[in-house]
């Protein structure tokens, strides 16, 4: 959980699962204290039963389970949820509990659009990528986006093309990166889409860009430098590792250990796919 929380009350044999952190709660106090912390990451899943059905049947909680179960059945409020799991420990006090409220009241009377913008890029923060692309694409395709200005909808662009680079390929993210550069004329959204037809191979196109967006010299060698220093970083990581190894023992015919590793490797990708879509 990243804090030292004193738990006083009966710990979870199966702890509560929030997919989209991938964090586990094991009793009532630390329940209250990622509500506290992620109120902007819940949604109407968080109404659900399996939460009410863990408050009791895990932490022995009934009546408390009984009081959420009431205020669901009655068509309650968000915000009467989240008190109500708040109320259940003294974890926080009165005023801080009142400041959690008036936060909340402020994320309640965000815009249509701009509820979906965070919850889109919550998603993206924890690298629940097709959802995240989900809920931009729903916001460009519905009738928020008419009210959009060149810059937000430049970013969404941006967005969705980080997606595109972790999902579909470098070729496909650069060419987001500098339609959103056209709209939000952010510099991060330019650099991003130079730095990505440097890491495509398109050294040609790379040189008539810079030129053609009017790139200094300096500002060309800092990003060769900020590119060069992510590869020589990502050699470091154990999945460089682990594909270097693979191409060895390819190339030098071990067959066995090829497929030992395959296998972990796709194995690995299976349970980040099943995390990630569970």
């Amino acid at each position: 959980m990243g804090k030292l929380i004193i738990c006083n009350g009966k710990q979870a044999f199966i702890p509560y699962y929030f997919k989209i952190t991938n964090t586990k709660v094991y009793s009532i106090e630390e329940l209250c204290y990622y509500v506290y912390n992620n109120v902007e990451l819940l949604n109407e899943d968080f109404f659900g039963e399996a939460l009410i059905q863990w408050l009791r049947d895990e932490l022995g909680l009934e009546d408390r389970a009984n009081k959420l179960r009431e205020i669901k059945n009655n068509q309650g409020s968000f915000k009467e949820f989240t008190v109500s799991i708040l109320c259940s420990s003294d974890y926080y006090t009165e005023s801080e509990i009142k400041e959690f409220i008036r936060n909340l009241d402020e994320l309640v009377n965000l815009s249509p659009y701009e509820k979906l913008k965070q919850k889109g890029d919550n998603y993206l923060k924890y690298r629940q990528f097709a959802e995240a692309a989900t809920v931009y694409e729903k916001i460009l395709d519905g009738e928020e986006v008419t009210g959009l200005s060149s810059e937000e909808y430049g970013n969404l662009l941006h967005n969705l093309a980080i997606i595109k680079l972790h999902m579909v390929g470098i070729a496909e993210a650069a060419e987001s990166f500098k339609e959103a550069y056209e709209r939000n004329k952010n510099p991060e959204s330019l650099k991003q889409y130079l730095m990505a037809l440097k890491l495509s191979g398109k050294d040609d196109i790379l040189s008539e860009e810079v030129k053609g967006y009017g790139v200094t010299e300096n500002q060309k060698d800092e990003m060769l430098d900020e590119v060069n220093t992510g590869l020589e970083e990502a050699e470091q990581t154990e999945d460089y590792k682990i594909v270097e190894e693979f191409q060895e023992c390819k190339q030098t015919g071990r067959i066995n250990q090829l497929y030992r590793i395959a296998d972990e490797l796709i194995n690995r990708w299976k349970q980040e796919f099943r995390r990630e879509h569970s």
